[in-house]
């Protein structure tokens, strides 16, 4: 027992003797092994390279420089969580830089690629939608030639569709004042988007169920009609216009007698 015990500190001792300390690695060595590593599409090394220039960085160009190209290093492994953060610390502390609008359309772009259904959370969208607009206010000839206003539109669409999708829920379920918020939320702020005409539609809808509320469901549906004069609503509510406007006439004859 103790001649194997003996062997096994041997070989440990010699392994050991063997391994030669790891060299500490400078600013420029670090950035230099990263852009290696990077040219070879191998990020995970990369972004191990860059982090240690970012912290051996003696001059702000160089910490810029590594602090890209960490963000890109996660953009390009679609590590896109990671990279979110990393484009926008660079874009606090460089943001005149000459390379700062490639970091925030990039920046957009990830928050693009962790858009989920519209049933489900939209931070990602509304990161996204953030990003291209601060961009195309900042540099219309940029956002144009990356096509950003299709994206802008895209994103204002579907954040005003989960407004609708909410504010239909909230009304099903017996809870209609947070809906009837969401709905003006997509009136006030969504006019240009598809969830508009719906949300006219929708508060017409409410209102007609409403003993008494016929000149308010009146009022959403003439403004629908009068807006939207080819709306895919508009057989129903000329339907729902006739049926209100006999309730109303009822109930004035019922005064009368």
């Amino acid at each position: 027992m103790m001649k194997k015990l003996l062997v096994f500190m041997l070989a440990a001792a010699a392994l050991f003797s063997c391994t030669k300390p790891q060299p500490h690695l400078t600013a420029d060595e670090s950035m230099q092994k990263g852009l290696n590593y990077f040219q070879k599409k191998n990020y995970d090394d990369a972004i191990t390279m860059f982090e240690n220039s970012i912290m051996e960085a003696e001059s702000p160009d160089m910490a810029a420089k590594a602090q890209l190209f960490l963000a890109d290093s996660y953009f390009l492994s679609k590590r896109y969580p990671e990279a979110i953060p990393a484009y926008q610390q660079y874009l606090d502390v460089y943001g005149s830089s000459e390379d700062a609008n490639t970091a925030l359309l990039r920046l957009g772009l990830s928050h693009y690629a962790l858009i989920d259904k519209v049933d489900r959370d939209m931070s990602a969208a509304e990161g996204a939608l953030k990003s291209f607009s601060t961009l195309r206010e900042k540099d219309p000839g940029f956002s144009k030639e990356y096509k950003l206003t299709e994206k802008i539109v895209e994103l204002r669409n579907m954040l005003a569709d989960r407004e609708l999708y909410v504010a239909k829920f909230y009304i099903r379920i017996k809870e209609p004042q947070s809906g009837v918020k969401r709905l003006d939320y997509i009136i006030e702020r969504y006019k240009d988007t598809n969830a508009y005409e719906d949300a006219l539609y929708e508060y017409g809808l409410y209102y007609a169920a409403q003993e008494g509320k016929e000149n308010d469901a009146l009022r959403y549906f003439n403004q629908l009609m009068k807006e939207k004069p080819d709306t895919k609503y508009a057989k129903d509510i000329a339907k729902q216009l006739v049926a209100l406007l006999d309730r109303v006439q009822k109930r004035l004859d019922k005064k009368g007698a």
